[in-house]
């Protein structure tokens, strides 16, 4: 490969890092061509891009990059998938991938919004749960005291409205 080819190739798996939050290093020894084909499109649908790389040119791409604790996952065969959106979905596929292939695919470890994991922890990461999802469940947290607290005031208004009603039926008797 020819010195520019090889700059051009580390400018693109810059380009992928810079537009990705989280990346996933993962060794596909094992793994035949259709599973792979398989995995990158389910990678796609989570909003993620896979790609193999050489780690040679992936260490020079990451080199004063916030991915440059990646190089520790850049030994033997190596394919990363570069997450665009959030990262639980495409360490989901990963995850369940993994256990597909029955360990012929395996997670190396990556980068999940500036922190470094290993394999376990991007197992840990693949099982929580999205965004929407967490922002769903606090908004329902948040609501359920304010619900009854308007249960609880609207109790007290009607008994109110209760007794007024029993003094002026009373004062309207007597």
């Amino acid at each position: 490969m020819l010195k520019a080819d090889k700059q051009d190739v580390i400018d693109q798996i810059k380009d992928q890092f810079q537009q990705s939050s989280s990346a996933i290093c993962v060794d596909f020894r094992g793994v035949n061509v259709e599973k792979i084909t398989q995995f990158r499109r389910q990678v796609k649908d989570a909003s993620g891009n896979y790609q193999v790389v050489k780690n040679t040119l992936a260490r020079r791409a990451i080199a004063e990059t916030p991915f440059q604790e990646l190089g520790q996952f850049l030994v033997g065969p190596t394919g990363i998938i570069f997450c665009q959106g959030e990262p639980m979905e495409p360490a989901k596929v990963a995850t369940a991938f993994v256990k597909e292939t029955n360990g012929a695919l395996q997670i190396k470890g990556g980068i999940v919004d500036g922190s470094v994991f290993d394999a376990k922890g991007i197992e840990q990461v693949s099982k929580l749960p999205s965004r929407q999802e967490m922002l769903s469940q606090l908004v329902s947290s948040l609501q359920s005291p304010i619900s009854g607290l308007v249960g609880t005031l609207e109790g007290v208004t009607r008994e109110f409205v209760y007794t007024l009603q029993a003094v002026a039926d009373q004062k309207a008797e007597g």
